[in-house]
């Protein structure tokens, strides 16, 4: 494949970061959110894994600090700063350990017990830089060691396990979304192991794709999955359920691929392409666009279906702005 990009990765990726301004904005709790959320995350993880190739561990570090670690920091404090000014609560030396106690933990949401404030969104790139750390260390271990594909997922899904038993069992957060990160491994070995064997969604493979919706929307709707939060109900069904959506969602993209050439699908093909390759500085932009009041606006609301308006308007003023930074 060597460094080329596939249209189809950055399509999928877009189809994702629309999800994610919408799943943003419909009603909490919404069977709509519950669906989107059931896969739309793992979409970039299991993406991620389909890119990856073991580095050594100086590169990796390298590319990792600056693509991730970096970005993470700056748009942790674009969303803290403004949120403590706000407040209006007095700069002291506890404030200024708490701030770093939320930078270091990385969180979602707030840890339990130990009075640390949530990240905000930040924390998708915080526990990405530490999965792909950790999937760095698996990747040559199998390597080295010869380890088989079967007992390669045996050992993902037991340290996702583990992972997961750590906060929601034992309610223990680790720094930078440790804890969390030993379950995003799990989707980032779906990821590479569908690309180390050929497994990847074929668009003239239409049952494939029927099959895998049928799932998703059964598995889907018996359990629940919320990474922020480190919500997992049920873990093989909702494990299995971001499978399913994920793989639903790279047909499209490997179907939409094919027609880039087509008047109208054409342009809708490139534009999710664009959404795709822009996608961090549309998540960026999302992530401090909270501050604006959209489920409420006095405009919106007063619309039969203000969340549909809402989410409308979010994602053109997200993307639109993400496209000028691109050409400035």
């Amino acid at each position: 494949m060597g460094s080329k990009r596939l249209d189809w990765i950055d399509i999928a990726k877009g189809i994702a970061i629309i999800l994610v301004i919408v799943g943003h904005t419909v009603p909490n709790p919404s069977p709509l959110r519950h669906a989107i959320f059931s896969f739309h995350m793992p979409v970039f993880f299991i993406l991620a894994g389909y890119t990856f190739r073991p580095k050594p561990w100086r590169e990796l570090l390298s590319g990792s600090v600056s693509r991730l670690l970096v970005p993470y920091v700056v748009l942790a404090l674009a969303w803290q700063v403004p949120t403590f000014l706000m407040s209006g609560a007095p700069l002291t030396g506890g404030t200024l350990v708490g701030g770093l106690e939320t930078l270091v933990f990385a969180s979602g949401v707030d840890v339990p017990g130990l009075g640390v404030a949530a990240v905000g969104m930040a924390w998708f790139l915080a526990a990405l830089f530490t999965s792909r750390l950790l999937f760095n260390a698996l990747v040559r271990l199998f390597d080295r060691r010869g380890i088989g594909v079967v007992w390669q997922g045996v050992v993902c899904a037991a340290i996702a396990f583990c992972g997961l038993s750590v906060s929601r069992v034992l309610g223990i957060y680790l720094p930078l979304d440790l804890d969390l990160s030993c379950y995003i491994v799990l989707l980032m070995w779906v990821g590479n192991t569908a690309r180390q064997r050929g497994l990847e969604p074929s668009a003239s493979k239409p049952l494939l794709f029927i099959g895998a919706g049928v799932a998703w929307l059964i598995l889907a709707a018996l359990s629940g999955l919320e990474l922020s939060s480190r919500r997992v109900d049920g873990f093989v069904v909702a494990t299995v359920a971001a499978v399913a959506g994920s793989y639903c969602v790279c047909w499209v993209s490997m179907a939409l691929e094919k027609l880039k050439d087509v008047p109208v699908l054409g342009s809708f093909e490139r534009a999710l392409v664009f959404c795709g390759q822009a996608s961090l500085a549309i998540f960026a932009i999302h992530a401090v666009d909270w501050f604006i009041p959209w489920q409420t606006m006095p405009l919106l609301k007063s619309l039969s279906a203000s969340w549909l308006f809402a989410s409308i308007v979010r994602c053109a003023c997200d993307i639109g702005l993400a496209y000028v930074i691109k050409k400035a």
